[in-house]
């Protein structure tokens, strides 16, 4: 190779090299200026855009929204951040009416488009500004989805603070579900439809749905699913018998104390312990003596759970004592002997 090669491939990588740099500088220029663009009109339109959400009949904003280059950007930031800071704002319907008028059309593009984090920007926003428009369309997207990545979750859940019930049938249609989403999915739906939704799951054969209905009984304390959370501590899924035995601690109620019996003798430490937990909190006296012998569990949460369990009646102080000296387990006797100390008016 020559000397003159040398200095022809120099100067060809000094010209790319340059040019790189001014393509980065143009493209910074540019994005300056759109984001001073940007600004600017987002500052023209924010009083025109209160004065509108509080007295509809100002139209100022409709006619300014209309005329401006970055329409898109400018009123999602508006309707963001008017649903970010106003109670209930994603309720709104001029937050709905504005969004659809001038959204639908440019989100329909971008959710065909192949960039993914806009796609998943978009189906947040539309989550946010409840579209009820776009709500077929979503729905066509998840039946046609034939994996249960992050953006089909997304979707799931974008659907569902539409309040679309079908998404929980499609939801089934994929295999190893997370319970998380169900949850999601039960909590997004408006009242009336969760609680449909949450019958339909414990009558079915779903144990991931069913996982989550349980689960959000206990978070909503919906107490007329009580005969139908009860009726799941017989189930030979153990998952569902300790998310069932959850349910009913946090319930606080059981119809019948007597199906609590079963699980104090369970070869798995978590009924147990729930057990244990729900006769104390529900203060169930009869189950005292089996609290004693819980109290010398094998299992450390149990034993503490038993003791804990005492705390909740009236003589549990005195229990506590008896047993800390008592008690034919040493371990037993530690752990009475730790919640004397920690029961409520005790020395600390």
């Amino acid at each position: 190779m020559t000397l003159s090669f040398f200095l022809v491939l120099t100067a060809i990588l000094l010209l790319f090299q340059m040019g790189l740099l001014l393509y980065l500088i143009v493209r910074k220029k540019r994005r300056q200026r759109l984001e001073e663009e940007t600004e600017n009109e987002y500052a023209h339109l924010t009083e025109p855009f209160a004065s509108y959400m509080t007295d509809s009949s100002d139209v100022r904003f409709l006619y300014a929204v209309k005329s401006i280059d970055h329409q898109q950007i400018v009123l999602e930031r508006l309707l963001n951040g008017y649903v970010a800071f106003t109670k209930g704002a994603n309720a709104s319907p001029l937050v709905k009416q504005l969004s659809e008028e001038f959204l639908t059309d440019p989100y329909t593009r971008i959710l065909g488009q192949r960039n993914w984090a806009r796609r998943i920007n978009t189906l947040h926003y539309i989550e946010d500004f409840h579209m009820r428009s776009l709500a077929p369309a979503l729905l066509e997207r998840l039946k046609n989805a034939g994996t249960l990545d992050v953006e089909t979750q997304q979707l799931v859940r974008t659907l569902a603070s539409l309040n679309e019930t079908a998404v929980v049938d499609e939801l089934k249609r994929f295999l190893n579900v997370p319970v998380r989403l169900f949850i999601d999915v039960f909590n997004r739906l408006d009242k009336a439809n969760a609680n449909e939704q949450i019958k339909t799951a414990l009558e079915g054969s779903d144990e991931a749905a069913k996982h989550a209905a349980l689960a959000y009984i206990a978070h909503s304390g919906a107490l007329s699913f009580l005969p139908d959370v009860e009726r799941e501590l017989a189930s030979s899924h153990t998952e569902i018998r300790i998310q069932a035995l959850k349910t009913i601690y946090r319930l606080e109620y059981m119809s019948d104390p007597d199906l609590l019996a079963p699980f104090f003798d369970s070869s798995f430490w978590t009924e147990r312990m729930f057990a244990a937990r729900i006769a104390g909190i529900m203060q169930f006296s009869r189950y005292k003596q089996t609290l004693s012998t819980l109290l010398g569990d094998s299992v450390w949460w149990v034993r503490y759970s038993a003791a804990e369990a005492y705390t909740h009646f009236s003589d549990g102080d005195v229990i506590l004592a008896h047993l800390s000296e008592n008690h034919p387990d040493r371990y037993g006797r530690d752990m009475a002997a730790q919640w004397q100390t920690f029961r409520p008016g005790g020395a600390r």
